[in-house]
């Protein structure tokens, strides 16, 4: 329904901070376009006539991971903060990411559970607003059961001619999860996992929300408030000679209308 192109170059320096903890300032520069529009979404529509931008700003990353350096290497926790301000340019924001998490074993360091909560925002100023290009959207990557832009704001009509994902500019998402052996030889290298994800992505405040010369007066914007949606599954991991495999199968517990599932993806498997 359209194209996007983005380039960055960062220009960054990390340095230790503590035993567990690491800091990285940078400084960006970015461009991002949207074009070829061929929906009828009075919003994209909109956002894509604004033409490209390209924004110089800064930014830095904090990451604590004490999972293998804290007095029990079977247990311990991780978190990573990062924020890129926008400060000169054809764009003002101020976006932020962090993840926050756990892990321990437990039965003989058998079974090993995981905890994560994730979350975003992303704030414009300055007379700017934000765009399908730089908003979140949730996919299998940090919600299982959905695809990408499968579930937030959408621009929808009584005709279902147009059913556009917008993005949303919070989510916040969390995942718990299990993992242990099901008998079989190690050497086979299969393990099996369950989990259970639960949040939303949501917030739009694209200029161009109901202010369109071609949105018709049946056209809605859904989910622009927080809805809650939630899916359990089950995991299977096979470490193989091409990388350690994960194959997720999902049941959605709660969703909404319009929302897209995906109840099988593959992935290959890495920790934090």
């Amino acid at each position: 329904r359209y194209n996007t192109g983005s380039f960055e170059i960062d220009a960054a320096l990390g340095f230790p901070v503590s035993e567990s903890g690491f800091f990285t300032p940078k400084l960006f520069y970015e461009t991002e376009e949207l074009t070829d529009v061929t929906t009828s979404s009075a919003v994209i529509t909109g956002e894509a006539a604004e033409g490209d931008r390209k924004t110089l700003g800064l930014g830095y990353t904090y990451s604590f991971d004490n999972r293998r350096t804290g007095l029990n290497p079977k247990s311990g926790m991780f978190l990573r903060l990062s924020q890129d301000f926008g400060l000169a340019g054809d764009a003002r924001f101020v976006r932020t990411n962090v993840k926050l998490g756990g892990e321990t074993y437990t039965r003989n360091e058998d079974f090993k559970v995981t905890a994560i909560l994730e979350g975003g925002a992303l704030s414009y100023a300055g007379g700017s607003s934000s765009r399908v290009t730089d908003r979140f959207f949730l996919g299998s990557g940090l919600f299982r059961g959905f695809a990408p832009g499968g579930l937030g704001p959408r621009e929808v009509d009584t005709s279902n001619s147009i059913n556009d994902a917008l993005g949303g500019e919070y989510y916040a998402v969390a995942r718990f999860e299990t993992q242990f052996p099901i008998g079989l030889p190690e050497e086979y290298g299969i393990e099996f996992g369950a989990f259970f994800d639960a949040g939303s992505v949501w917030g739009l405040d694209s200029a161009h929300v109901g202010s369109g010369a071609n949105q018709a007066p049946a056209n809605t914007i859904l989910y622009d408030e927080f809805t809650l949606r939630a899916v359990a599954g089950v995991s299977i991991f096979w470490n193989t000679p091409i990388g350690p495999l994960r194959f997720n199968f999902t049941d959605a517990v709660k969703t909404a209308e319009y929302d897209v599932e995906q109840n099988f993806d593959l992935t290959i498997s890495a920790s934090f």
